[in-house]
């Protein structure tokens, strides 16, 4: 589709305010993604102040030179692509995007997400390096796991108790066995003692 002057302007403009004023910016390729996860995606990416638009390519290419980031051709955005921007969460919109696709990988139903590459630090940086980033635990994760980690041998040390709770009654025996055993063996040995004392105390006379 053919665009006037005035608007491949105003794009240009746009693109260049957008990588401006982002953290970090990601290309990300998009295939027959259904309306309502589109719309989804929208919304969570509002609750992380990120910013997500369907770029022309040369146009955006174009910007990139302008501001300053790390060049690259055009033919690196291949098929449908829009650019993912992130403000104060600098991997919150990542984190979305990553949900969804692995959510549209497992239903497998022919749409799908692919990140192509993305400027950190006005480097560029393949759809591996995008991917590790993508897929590093978030601080709430982290914490989750942790507490998982300290929670674990409380729970089996709380399996191992209600394991002998079952076993209470063989376990009481057993201990008192053994204090009537030691209280009896002690008296013994006290016994011999207490006569020994009491021939030392000299007749009264």
């Amino acid at each position: 589709m053919t665009i006037t002057k005035g608007k491949k302007d105003e794009l240009f403009a746009k693109y260049k305010a957008d990588l401006n004023g982002a953290t970090n910016a990601v290309i990300v390729q998009q295939k027959s993604i259904p309306v309502n996860v589109a719309n989804k995606i929208r919304i969570d990416m509002k609750a992380t102040h990120g910013d997500m638009n369907i770029i022309k390519k040369r146009i955006f290419v174009k910007a990139i030179k302008d501001v300053g980031l790390e060049e690259i051709n055009v033919d690196a955005l291949e098929g449908s692509v829009f650019a993912l921007y992130a403000h104060e969460n600098e991997f919150g919109p990542l984190k979305v995007i990553n949900k969804y696709l692995k959510e549209l990988k497992k239903d497998n139903k022919g749409s799908e997400f692919i990140f192509l590459g993305g400027w950190f630090e006005k480097k560029w940086q393949g759809a591996e390096y995008v991917n590790e980033l993508a897929n590093v635990p978030t601080k709430e994760e982290l914490l989750s796991k942790l507490c998982y980690l300290f929670n674990y041998p409380l729970q089996s040390f709380a399996c191992v108790l209600s394991e002998i709770a079952k076993k209470s009654g063989v376990v009481v025996e057993v201990k008192a066995e053994v204090k009537v055993e030691v209280k009896e063996e002690v008296k013994a040995e006290e016994a011999p003692t207490a006569e020994a004392k009491v021939e030392e105390i000299p007749a009264a006379e």
